[in-house]
């Protein structure tokens, strides 16, 4: 067993706070992306007539941002307790990984784009 060395015990507690914050920021984030695409079903729903074209297009947004969300959500997950396991080992190795954040956003960029060139078709 290492030595007890109460600097890397602080470093250990401070990725322990951090892996926590962002598991949080990606569960609030999660929650935004399923609220929006309910939120665009409903809102189209009460709005159109039922049976339209745009109600296709707005019921598979709502899926897309759905689906997002809990993709999001269960990565963030796996990626916690990824790093719960490392912080646990006698001896921490950093390990990289890709960046979940960068990989949701891009998500997020052509979920929007699709949804603004679908907007201007209907103009």
């Amino acid at each position: 067993m290492p030595d007890f060395n109460p600097q890397d015990e602080l470093a250990r507690d401070r990725n322990h706070l951090a892996a926590d914050r962002s598991l949080l920021s990606f569960a609030r984030s999660s929650l935004t992306l399923i609220g929006f695409g309910v939120g665009i079903d409903q809102v189209v729903s009460a709005i159109a007539p039922a049976g339209r074209f745009i109600d296709l297009w707005a019921y598979g947004l709502s899926l897309l941002l759905v689906g997002l969300g809990v993709v999001t959500l269960a990565l963030a997950i796996r990626d916690y307790q990824g790093e719960m396991q490392r912080l646990q080992a006698p001896v921490y190795r950093y390990t990289p990984r890709p960046a979940l954040g960068s990989t949701t956003g891009l998500a997020v960029l052509v979920v929007g784009t699709l949804a603004f060139l679908w907007l201007g078709l209907q103009l």
